[in-house]
């Protein structure tokens, strides 16, 4: 896919596949959908968010669900992602 370096990146950025170093990303929706995993090297993030659409939306959700006190897998959940939970513990 492409490769962007040095750039500040504004507005609907697709992520798959695509490389990004030393970007600065600036009010800017970040799209995954779930293909190949994106390089984000020594990025920046300013008033950006992250939009999970098509196969990525469909395991977010099937992780929230999971995650809920009466599905039962909470600690599965938990126990599944290690250093997700280390680096930002969910509540």
């Amino acid at each position: 896919m492409a490769e962007f370096r040095n750039q500040v990146l504004q507005g609907r950025q697709p992520l798959d596949g695509n490389q990004f170093h030393d970007c600065e990303f600036r009010n800017a929706e970040l799209v995954f959908r779930g293909g190949e995993q994106p390089a984000l090297v020594n990025c920046r993030f300013v008033q950006s968010r992250f939009v999970f659409e098509g196969e990525a939306a469909s395991t977010v959700n099937l992780l929230r669900g999971m995650l809920q006190p009466q599905s039962n897998l909470r600690s599965f959940v938990l126990g599944m992602m290690p250093e997700i939970v280390t680096v930002a513990p969910i509540r």
